[in-house]
């Protein structure tokens, strides 16, 4: 816990860059004058004590002071009510300033997360879970701002702690190591509920994890959901989720309220005994004992205030623990972005694969192994085989999102590398299988590709794509907002979208991952046709099943089980009744 606390601690400090320090200085001025406006009380007292029984104050400190400037009544009042109001404005102004600072500290957490997380490596960002990254940025990014609110909570009770301890000190300081230790001894009797809350802290992420995932499933896959009936079922498990967090936070709410109430009535009878000591065993004077009930009854609350203080930074620490984990998961998994002089590769000739291998963490096999492979410049290039031989893993190997375990990758001889790749990604345009829309314009989507786009362009690019006769007959033509994931548009109205972005782009490199899958077999002859136009032009990779989609193509590749079984150009391997393409022309019921 200490080692945890210690790394929040540096943490804010950090991310703050210091600023927090200005917050709890305000926090020790804040605390500094309330001391001494209760403190003040004691020459009132003395005062009033003096009128009436003729005694001066003897309590050191105060009561030199009050015999050598004898301040009146009504003076020391006056200076009871400007303390009270300057210990006002400094509450306020720490409350402010404070709110001020952590906020745009948790919001520069957040966007470094995003960030972090954004520059990871594919393979690393393939193995997290989309609802996972949405319940850091959400759920846990807030757990770690109420944990910093709580740690301010913890330090000004700490300080105002203090505080009345040296009062308590001036005043008796037997009576002062009386409290002190009779707050100690409360404070170790309540660990047991303290360890309970870091269990609480480090469960309850579990379960909102859970939870978020749960939901996340559901809402992207609600048309799937509705199709196969099972609404009620993930009804059925998101209510699952949210009785094991009622259940949990339930229990947690428990035993910290045992706390709460354990602590009321151990301050009951300290302040019993705090009184019977003072009277029979001290035998104060009656102002001495007014102000040390009073400095009392200011010091429990404090001993309640760290306690709960505590329990609440120890139930939400366990999110910056998390946090700071995956934070520095994909910090250590960044991408090499390179010199920003470094540009991409030509590419005039061919790309080529040699000896290439790719093994995922925990595979039992290579997704890849030893696949040498060319794709020539201006010319179609198709690859073919079965689910899951790695066609489109060799796809993105060659857009550069993939790094090979084994093998290189060359573009005119030039090899890919980290210092080169996000340039080489540049140029390169990549159609998948499914669109990816943003939940905007028609215009925005395509803009995505080249935001200085004008619309005339971008009328062209639709033109190309086939998409242009739908777009026009919308009423609000490039300005129709296309819904969540582009759900107001049909399949394939989508992937033309997609494709047109990708020719906004003209890129040296156009990858098509099954990217007409979704479209009619007339609009598919149609863009077969376009994309066979594009020979000489645009040197494309296209990864399909359909034969209308691979007989434009000038060479062909097949991949089974990670490697490369089998080449040569479209004509040839067709009239090989033995190929790999024959079969699959024959299976689909083409003609060579």
């Amino acid at each position: 816990m200490i080692a945890s606390l210690n790394r929040f601690v540096t943490f804010l400090w950090r991310l703050t860059n210091g600023r927090i320090g200005i917050a709890l200085a305000l926090n020790v001025l804040a605390s500094f004058t309330e001391g001494v406006s209760l403190f003040l009380l004691i020459p009132l007292i003395a005062t009033i004590d003096a009128g009436r029984s003729g005694n001066a104050i003897d309590i050191p400190v105060i009561g030199d002071l009050m015999q050598r400037f004898q301040p009146s009544l009504g003076l020391l009042l006056v200076g009871f009510v400007l303390l009270i109001a300057v210990q006002g404005t400094l509450i306020r102004s720490k409350t402010v300033y404070l709110t001020t600072v952590m906020h745009h500290a948790i919001d520069r957490l957040r966007q470094a997360f995003f960030v972090r997380a954004g520059n990871a490596q594919w393979e690393v960002l393939q193995q997290t879970r989309v609802s996972d990254l949405s319940n850091m940025l959400t759920v846990e990014t807030g757990r770690v701002q109420i944990a910093a609110a709580n740690l301010m909570s913890l330090l000004q009770a700490l300080i105002l702690l203090a505080t009345y301890l040296v009062m308590a000190l001036l005043v008796s300081w037997q009576m002062a190591l009386f409290a002190a230790v009779i707050g100690l001894v409360m404070f170790a009797a309540l660990y047991p509920i303290r360890r309970q809350a870091t269990r609480f802290g480090q469960d309850v992420g579990q379960m909102f994890r859970e939870q978020n995932r749960t939901l996340l499933e559901f809402l992207t896959g609600i048309r799937v959901a509705k199709s196969f009936l099972i609404e009620d079922a993930y009804a059925k498990r998101f209510w699952q989720r949210l009785t094991l967090i009622r259940r949990s936070t339930l229990r947690y709410t428990r035993i910290s309220t045992l706390g709460t109430f354990s602590f009321q009535v151990m301050s009951a009878i300290a302040a019993a005994a705090f009184i019977w000591v003072a009277v029979e065993v001290a035998q104060l004077d009656f102002g001495r004992l007014i102000v040390l009930l009073l400095i009392f009854l200011r010091l429990a609350p404090r001993f309640g205030a760290i306690q709960e203080s505590i329990q609440n930074l120890l139930s939400n620490l366990p999110a910056f623990d998390s946090f700071r984990e995956q934070t520095t998961m994909f910090a250590e998994a960044a991408e090499p972005k390179g010199k920003r002089s470094e540009a991409a590769p030509p590419f005039t000739d061919e790309v080529r694969l040699e000896g290439l291998s790719l093994s995922y963490p925990g595979a039992a096999k290579p997704a890849l192994d030893d696949v040498s492979l060319s794709i020539k410049f201006g010319r179609i290039t198709a690859l073919i085989g079965p689910s899951g031989s790695g066609k489109s893993t060799i796809a993105d190997l060659v857009m550069g999102l993939l790094r090979p375990t084994t093998g290189r990758i060359t573009v005119d001889g030039v090899e890919i590398t980290d210092r080169n790749r996000r340039a080489w990604r540049g140029s390169v345009a990549f159609v998948p299988q499914e669109a990816f829309l943003l939940h905007d314009t028609i215009a925005a989507n395509l803009r995505i590709a080249l935001p200085d786009a004008s619309d005339d362009l971008l009328w062209s690019v639709l033109d190309q794509a086939k998409a242009l006769p739908f777009v026009e007959q919308l009423s609000d033509g490039l300005q129709t907002v296309v819904g969540e994931r582009g759900t107001r548009l049909s399949g394939g109205e989508r992937q033309r979208i997609a494709l047109a972005r990708a020719l906004l782009r003209k890129p040296k490199l156009l990858i098509l991952d099954e990217a007409t899958s979704a479209l009619d077999w007339e609009n598919q002859q149609m863009i077969a046709a376009d994309i066979a136009a594009m020979r000489g032009k645009v040197t494309i990779l296209t990864v399909a099943h359909r034969p209308s989609m691979i007989r434009f193509a000038d060479d062909m590749i097949a991949i089974e089980n990670g490697r490369c079984v089998e080449s040569g150009t479209f004509a040839a391997l067709a009239a090989d009744p033995n190929s790999r393409l024959a079969a699959m022309l024959r299976g689909e019921g083409t003609e060579v």
